[in-house]
């Protein structure tokens, strides 16, 4: 005998629609991170404004047509940036299984080799679980490579080649394609998601080929912070200054055994290649 089922109450109905609205929510996250990254890629921040006004990049932009927080824009548009080398992520967040506060988390540690098994994981459990395992994961390499560094080998010794980059950076991403197209072995290093400390700054800084000075962003936000360029032409005052203001850190830059360079020119790549 078939079992006597009770019709769906109103409280059952709530409730799906409760779950469903959440995941149109994240839905509609994917939607604007994917129309974010390509109003970027093809630097929409170029038309001007009502006006008059010119903007020197998307973050501008969206604050002065929405009046949008600069730095939430660029954490969105990093993540975006992000997402193209983790497919199967941005496939369940746009589909409303992952949120973006999971997606956030889980593009700090996953590539294209661990994305489907952290996915697995990132499903079933909450977003604080999820930003804790990431943490954790995430310690457990900075850890390991402490280790590897206090034996005297070369930091990171995973990889021949590492890059520090913005995602957001059309640089960056022009020398990322250049590396991947010559099969360069590489580890990428978003550094305002993992800033440089004080040692990480020394060692880059005792390597690198250019002068201290050029290590630092001449930019808007330097300039916002009322600082001078010949206040930091010295080892110790880029150190310092980049601890406090990561955002200011020069990008991209390539360090490959007992060199560093800023790359932001071919031939600046060409040269560790």
């Amino acid at each position: 005998m078939n079992a006597i089922t009770s019709p769906p109450t109103a409280t059952d109905a709530g409730a799906a629609a409760l779950v469903e609205s959440f995941q149109a929510l994240a839905r509609q996250a994917c939607r604007y991170l994917v129309q974010l990254r390509e109003f970027d890629l093809h630097k929409g921040y170029r038309q001007r404004l009502k006006g008059g006004k010119a903007t020197a990049n998307t973050a501008d932009w969206l604050h002065m047509r929405c009046g949008a927080d600069r730095e939430v824009v660029a954490e969105n548009l990093g993540v975006a940036y992000s997402l193209l080398k983790v497919p199967a992520i941005e496939t369940a967040f746009a589909a409303g299984e992952l949120s973006y506060r999971k997606v956030r988390a889980l593009i700090r540690v996953a590539d294209a080799g661990s994305e489907n098994a952290i996915l697995d994981f990132a499903r079933s459990m909450s977003e604080e679980w999820v930003e804790a395992y990431c943490r954790e994961l995430t310690a457990r390499r900075y850890n390991r490579g402490r280790s590897r560094q206090s034996e005297g080998v070369p930091m990171p010794a995973d990889d021949d080649m590492v890059i520090y980059h913005n995602p957001a950076c059309s640089k960056c991403r022009a020398t990322l394609a250049t590396l991947r197209e010559r099969d360069v072995r590489f580890e990428a290093v978003e550094y305002l998601r993992s800033p440089l400390d004080e040692p990480a700054l020394r060692r880059l800084l005792d390597v690198l080929e250019d002068e201290p000075a050029e290590l630092v962003r001449k930019d808007a936000n330097f300039h916002a912070l009322g600082l001078s360029s010949e206040d930091y032409t010295t080892v110790d005052a880029v150190v310092d200054l980049l601890v406090r203001h990561p955002r200011l850190m020069q990008r991209p830059v390539l360090v490959r055994g007992d060199r560093a360079v800023i790359a932001r020119s071919p031939e600046k790549v060409e040269a560790l290649l």
